[in-house]
């Protein structure tokens, strides 16, 4: 079989349902063809890159949206995983319904998609990532069809596995997902601080108050700047929006409008210097909806902590303007590439202690090479995302430079190297690294599932005899508790009362309280929340450490699926002794 290289494959089916999606794999696995599932493509990161000698698997006749079954505080629908993410969203408002999964690609994305690369909407900091509303999913492979989730059958549910794995174990066909009904009321605003730093601890204490905004998004000075144009108003729709702001850029000041994007590209320090120096200044926009006493009373509580925070009002219209235009995606990159640069974007994520070290270190790393921008958002009570944007100049090299080296930084800095756009190519080996010690667990899955190894090659992690970057030595545990970030590492199979007690000794309580060792409740709580967020387990006889991050997509998530006997040690929520109880569903 031939490398990924971005060819038109040998040939594309278009199936129209689970049992001819299970057919073409039979196929394929006869003929040892390399099977590519293709939902809309808009994936960044080459997951669903071309294979000449392959078969696409074209999946959006995958259709149908179903009634939605009223749960009560929530509802439950079925959707073919072809169906585009707008007309999903529209479907579910005929019926008073709504997913909220909002990713500013929701017009070029599938609902199958979403699940295969553990997508986030823009408001995930109020209804979670995409994993936390698939609640089921049907599976097509080689050696057969299977159910995960609330479709699990036979004693086993692989639901963890299947979520990121990139079509790598099977075909997503069918999703069922978790939906909310309509918002009857929102509330959005902008406020502008000084620095980011000030902006993150508010950030912070509103989520950390068991608020539930459902957006937080925070522009840094270049990002501000370039959107604003100075006046820190109107920041970016969306980070997809870089060449818009990029000419903004330019116009709004001489020294650079003299020589257009030549000088950006080419001279990126001395441009990131002087988009650092001409102002500090960042804009923050908060939003809540819901029914309207909720609305009234979130409100009520986060303006005067963000005017305290120091952050100036700037009043409705930077929110309102951002809600308006959060889908607008630019395709038009070509005077970037006449000028011999490149563009692009990485999002990253780590605890709030560790958020700082994260800015500044792939914010460095890619300064080195390119015009870096980031915004915040995807915004938990441990922690926080950033999506940077960045374009320079340079041969494919110099681009491949900059990836590495930014990974790098991420990793170095404790965080995840992928919150939701997925691994494909550009994370293949970064992600190895960082979930080091599944890789194992998910090649024997792969074969049992996948025996002639034809489901999307390569993908999710390298071969296990490939050439490449190897783990680092795992890390000692390091017990504790991590009071910005609100976490605590404790032993996982610990007995509860002796966990407890140490736990109050430091005037701290888990914030989901376990009857029993940690290990034995690994369930999920609700789709904004979690009750693990790092692990540290024995795999085969080897240990493995997976680092505490708020949210990630670079694969599956080894903090919930390995056996209880496992795990040595989980980092999990806390919250202060005398916090008001968490509300019944983690909410």
């Amino acid at each position: 079989m031939s490398q990924d290289d971005g060819s038109a494959p040998l040939a594309v089916a278009f199936p129209e349902s689970a049992e001819q999606v299970g057919l073409c794999l039979q196929f394929a696995a006869a003929e040892g063809l390399p099977v590519v599932p293709w939902g809309a493509g808009s994936g960044v990161c080459g997951a669903a890159a071309g294979r000449a000698d392959g078969l696409a698997l074209d999946l959006k006749l995958l259709r149908g949206v179903g009634a939605v079954q009223d749960r009560g505080d929530h509802g439950a629908v079925d959707v073919g995983a072809g169906v585009l993410g707008q007309h999903f969203e529209d479907a579910l408002e005929t019926q008073g319904w709504a997913s909220r999964h909002s990713p500013s690609s929701i017009g070029c994305s599938t609902v199958g998609g979403w699940a295969a690369g553990r997508s986030a909407g823009q408001f995930s900091s109020r209804y979670g990532k995409f994993e936390d509303m698939a609640l089921a999913l049907d599976v097509a492979a080689p050696t057969g069809a299977y159910g995960t989730g609330e479709w699990a059958s036979g004693g086993r549910d692989l639901h963890e596995w299947v979520l990121g794995s990139e079509g790598a174990l099977g075909v997503i066909t069918r999703v069922r997902v978790r939906v909310e009904r309509v918002a009857r009321a929102r509330w959005l605003r902008g406020y502008r601080f000084h620095d980011v730093a000030a902006a993150w601890e508010v950030m912070r204490m509103l989520l950390q108050t068991e608020l539930r905004p459902c957006a937080v998004r925070l522009y840094d000075a270049a990002d501000t700047m370039i959107a604003g144009k100075g006046t820190a108003t109107k920041p970016a729709s969306s980070g997809a929006g870089w060449l818009g702001s990029l000419r903004a850029l330019v116009d709004a000041t001489p020294a650079l409008r003299r020589h257009a994007l030549s000088l950006p590209l080419a001279l990126p320090r001395l441009v990131n210097g002087i988009v650092q120096g001409l102002s500090g200044a960042c804009v923050l926009i908060v939003g809540f909806e819901g029914d309207e006493s909720e609305v009234q009373a979130s409100s009520a509580i986060a303006a005067p902590l963000l005017l305290a925070g120091g952050g100036v009002d700037l009043g409705a219209e930077p929110g309102e303007h951002w809600y308006a235009h959060r889908h607008e995606v630019s395709y038009k990159v070509a005077p970037i590439y006449s000028h011999g640069g490149f563009a692009d974007t990485m999002e990253v994520a780590a605890l709030w202690s560790r958020l700082p070290a994260l800015y500044a270190g792939v914010r460095a790393a890619l300064g080195r090479y390119g015009l870096v921008m980031a915004h915040f958002s995807h915004v938990y009570r441990e922690g926080c995302s950033i999506y940077f944007t960045f374009a320079g100049r340079g041969s494919l090299d110099v681009y491949d430079a900059a990836w590495q080296d930014a990974l790098a930084a991420a990793a170095a800095a404790g965080g995840t190297v992928a919150h939701h756009h997925g691994v494909g190519q550009l994370k293949m080996h970064a992600a190895a690294r960082e979930l080091a010690g599944i890789a194992p667990l998910f090649h024997a899955l792969k074969s049992e599932l996948d025996p002639a190894g034809v489901m999307n090659p390569g993908r999710l992690f390298p071969a296990l005899d490939e050439k490449g970057p190897r783990a680092a030595d795992v890390p000692a545990v390091v017990y504790g508790v991590d009071a910005v970030s609100r976490v605590a590492t404790l032993p996982a199979q610990e007995a509860a009362a002796d966990r407890d007690a140490r736990l109050a000794a430091q005037g701290w309580r888990l914030r989901h309280p376990v009857a029993g060792p940690l290990v034995s409740d690994l369930s999920r709580v609700a789709p904004d929340d979690c009750r693990v967020v790092g692990a540290w387990a024995t795999i085969d006889g080897r240990r493995a450490a997976f680092l505490p991050v708020p949210r990630s997509s670079a694969g599956p998530d080894p903090r919930r699926i390995l056996p209880q006997s496992s795990y040595e040690a989980l980092t999990v929520p806390v919250v202060p002794l005398g916090a008001a109880p968490v509300p019944q569903g983690g909410r």
